[in-house]
Order: C-alpha cells, then sequence, then structure tokens
C-alpha cells in the first residue's frame, strides 16, 4: 500500500483554497484492501463550492486523484459528505 498522507494533504491544501471558511476542511484517508478512499468535510455552506458548478469541482478532484493513483499502482476515491443542515 502506498503512502496517501501525501495525496491526503494535497486535497486538504486544495480544497482550503475553495471553500470561504478553511479552518473547517477536514480530509479523512480511509484505506481499504484495493484503495484508498478519501471523505472530504467542510462546513455546510461550502460543501456547494466543493462540489462546484454540475459537479465540475468535485470531479476534478476525482480525476486528479485518480491519475496520481495509476503513478503509485493504487486506486484513490474521493467522497463529499454531506452534513444535514437539519441536525
Amino acid at each position: 500500500m502506498p503512502d496517501h498522507e501525501e495525496v491526503r494533504d494535497w486535497l486538504l491544501k486544495t480544497v482550503q483554497l475553495v471553500v470561504d471558511i478553511p479552518d473547517e476542511v477536514l480530509v479523512e484517508a480511509v484505506p481499504g484492501d484495493q484503495r484508498t478512499t478519501f471523505r472530504i468535510r467542510a462546513n455546510p455552506g461550502d460543501v456547494g463550492k466543493v462540489i462546484g458548478r454540475q459537479g465540475r469541482t468535485s470531479q476534478s478532484l476525482r480525476v486528479l486523484a485518480s491519475a496520481m493513483g495509476k503513478k503509485l499502482n493504487w486506486r484513490f476515491v474521493v467522497e463529499i459528505e454531506e452534513v444535514n443542515k437539519s441536525l
């Protein structure tokens, strides 16, 4: 299994540049057998910025993480967690 911390740090820094409240961004790495899943959490008001118009920003993050995984012969999956505002 490759060192996923470098990819996690890249995701964290990139998402922090997009949102209004960068201190509330959290990227959790969940290693698996064949892949590592990165779960991105942000302030509920910033989730739309992480997703982007028609999902373009989130798709770009996924494509770049996938390209990094191909270089390391590993699969990286990016998930964006939406927190329910009504709680």
